[in-house]
């Protein structure tokens, strides 16, 4: 017997890594990274099932830091994931292809697709535009009923939980004009979306979106710390204006926390390999996120940072997301509204 042949037979004999003992293969789990461990998770069911400790643990780790997602339509389908730590990674993400994200909340994304050229079917709207959670880590997809519009226009959302709960609520609001607001709602298990006109006074840019858990409130933040609230009870749906202040070193504690400037304090552009010189005509358009800080809400905003040519239209156009990277496995009937 060859040497070749002897070497193909121990291969045989060799059992598969799937039967590796589910003891070890926790205790290998824990050991892994997030990027490590969503690569363990995909080998077999057993493999995922022993990672779910592991899994866990990442996910509860207090003041986690979110992770940055940078995608672009001219790049293949390949997306640059840079860690809380700096590390990058590239994954292979054909559904962010044409989107743009409006929220992100606990490791899932909220995404609008424009109809695509000449009646391109877009997501389960036929021809129209659309709108879907997505979770780039389990690569789950859920489609939400027709989109109430087929373009963006100033659109901002956030959502109260994961789409996964039966609790879930959508809240998109776009500016119509200076003196008027337009809010979507929609709630899971609805089949559409409820639309009101609202008159507005004072409010300018929305720049962040976010949802209040203790408070069980939307809140929108425009650029000049006014807010625009709005809540739900049963089938009521209310709104308010106010006001909010930075934190105030001699007053009482804030409620939360924000970061306006966040892709800049954490020096991303840096982080990605673009800041130096033949990158300065890249401009960038992030969405932010929310988590816990302290017990708190933390809030960080959507950002739009210009490249350094005159000519905004001759930049090249990049797209960012902040996102926490959750484990979301769904069975396929959750997979729809």
């Amino acid at each position: 017997m060859s040497v070749g042949d002897e070497m193909q037979m121990q291969m045989k004999q060799r059992p598969p890594w799937s039967d590796l003992p589910p003891k070890l293969a926790s205790n290998i789990a824990e050991r892994l990274g997030p990027i490590e461990l969503l690569s363990f998770r995909s080998v077999c069911k057993a493999w995922n099932s022993a990672s779910s400790t592991a899994s866990a643990k990442i996910e509860s780790t207090p003041d986690f830091e979110p992770w940055f997602l940078l995608y672009d339509e001219d790049s293949d389908h390949k997306c640059q994931l840079v860690t809380e730590t700096g590390k990058k990674f590239t994954m292979r993400l054909p559904e962010l292809d044409g989107t743009t994200c409006l929220a992100s909340n606990q490791g899932w994304l909220l995404l609008f697709k424009k109809q695509g050229l000449e009646g391109e079917a877009v997501g389960n709207c036929g021809g129209a535009s659309s709108m879907f959670f997505f979770q780039p880590f389990s690569k789950t997809k859920i489609d939400l009923p027709a989109c109430p519009f087929s373009e963006l226009s100033d659109h901002v959302a956030a959502f109260s939980c994961a789409p996964t709960s039966w609790a879930c609520e959508v809240c998109v609001i776009n500016r119509v004009n200076d003196y008027e607001l337009k809010l979507h709602l929609l709630r899971r298990g609805d089949k559409e979306w409820f639309q009101h006109d609202i008159t507005c006074s004072g409010i300018n840019t929305i720049k962040c979106a976010a949802y209040r858990t203790d408070e069980q409130e939307f809140y929108f933040f425009d650029n000049r710390d006014r807010l625009f609230i709005v809540f739900t009870d049963h089938n009521l749906v209310g709104w308010r204006f106010s006001r909010w202040s930075p934190v105030d070193p001699t007053g009482p504690q804030p409620k939360f926390f924000v970061s306006k400037s966040y892709f800049m304090n954490t020096d991303m552009k840096k982080k990605l390999g673009l800041a130096m010189a033949e990158h300065e005509d890249v401009s960038f358009s992030t969405c932010g996120t929310q988590r816990k800080s302290g017990g708190k809400d933390s809030f960080v905003y959507n950002e739009s940072i210009s490249g350094n040519r005159i000519e905004e239209s001759k930049s090249r156009q990049l797209k960012g997301v902040w996102i926490y990277p959750k484990f979301y496995r769904v069975p396929p009937k959750e997979e729809t509204w």
